[in-house]
């Protein structure tokens, strides 16, 4: 997560272009989104494990790439295959969580993990290139950490969890598509919400008009306070659909007034650990299968951080800042009118009879 944010406080310096930016930023999701619902089906069949310490290979390759930058159109590939190794980690890791026990209080220190990676990434990235003048500094680090992560994780023994056999592919296709149907609205709030997110991430570096080592700090903490959340959310006695409900709402005014004040950023990040600890703590108690339905938020967390900030980016330079917050923020009104409409099998996520 540190490595895929080196480059998030110096778009600025790798293309005058905010929608080229955003591209940038984007194209590591993208990887991402493809790779998170295959990675969680071969997850139960090949092993937790396995998965993950593929993905940490592809982490690593992936940076060392990025060090070979001489055009910043070949970033969009580089991205893409580092959002391919990060999207086989995510669904993974949240697969294995999710056959625990305690996979509500599992689920926090998961997002927190990720956060704090992010974190590291942007405060690292950010001040080592205003120190240096040299903007891929922080990638460097971060791609030799992740190669000394590589080695370890092979010394690490991890329980495999999840079924024995593959499902033939027409029942895999069924069960996808089942689950695809009875969690629309919850799939729809976390390409909305996460995307919303991202949207902040994306265009926060130029449209702040800040340095790069303030522009790092700011999202950094905006990671920080999605550290807190993510850890705080397991004791909160709210009902995950209704603090969806609700986090969709606080996020609406959010997305028009982020670039006055850089503690409406970290109230962004704050709604957004709150969000992604109540959606999967969701799915953990509401689907069987658990490759099939961490893949599947995955893939729609990925894919709201890959659409939202291309398409708020392209809606800036078209239009205006202020239409892009609104169009995005409309999307955030409709989730928090459907996600009550979430069902599953044998399940009744709202309690007897709510």
């Amino acid at each position: 997560m540190a490595l895929s944010n080196a480059i998030v406080p110096v778009l600025p310096q790798l293309s005058d272009d905010l929608s080229f930016q955003t591209l940038i930023f984007s194209a590591y999701f993208f990887g991402a989104m493809i790779s998170t619902l295959p990675s969680g089906v071969a997850s139960d069949k090949f092993g937790q494990p396995v998965m993950i310490r593929f993905s940490l290979m592809l982490t690593l390759i992936s940076g060392i790439l990025i060090l070979t930058l001489t055009d910043p159109v070949d970033l969009l590939i580089w991205r893409f295959i580092e959002g391919i190794g990060a999207g086989m980690f995510v669904s993974s890791g949240l697969s294995w969580i999710g056959y625990q026990p305690d996979n509500l209080k599992n689920t926090g220190f998961f997002m927190a993990s990720l956060n704090l990676g992010l974190l590291c990434g942007l405060i690292g990235s950010g001040w080592l290139a205003q120190i240096t003048s040299n903007i891929l500094l922080g990638v460097v680090i971060f791609t030799v950490l992740s190669g000394l992560l590589l080695v370890i994780s092979v010394f690490i023994r991890m329980q495999r969890f999840g079924t024995q056999k593959l499902m033939d592919a027409s029942l895999l296709a069924r069960e996808t598509g089942s689950q695809v149907i009875r969690e629309y609205p919850l799939w729809i709030s976390v390409i909305v919400l996460l995307g919303s997110t991202g949207y902040v991430q994306a265009v926060f570096p130029e449209l702040s008009g800040s340095p790069v080592h303030e522009v790092s700090t700011v999202l950094a903490a905006m990671n920080f306070a999605t550290i807190i959340t993510s850890l705080l959310t397991p004791y909160l006695k709210i009902e995950p659909v209704m603090l969806i409900r609700i986090s969709a709402l606080v996020i609406v005014p959010l997305l028009f007034s982020f670039l006055i004040a850089p503690v409406i950023v970290l109230i962004m990040g704050g709604v957004a650990g709150l969000i992604m600890v109540s959606q999967v703590a969701y799915l953990a108690s509401a689907e069987e299968h658990q490759g099939i339905a961490m893949g599947l938020y995955s893939t729609c967390s990925y894919a709201g951080m890959t659409f939202l900030p291309a398409i708020g980016g392209f809606l800036i330079s078209l239009f205006s800042f202020e239409f892009a917050s609104f169009i995005i923020a409309l999307g955030a009104i409709v989730t928090a009118i459907i996600i009550g409409r979430c069902s599953c099998r044998g399940f009744d996520i709202h309690g007897k009879g709510a």
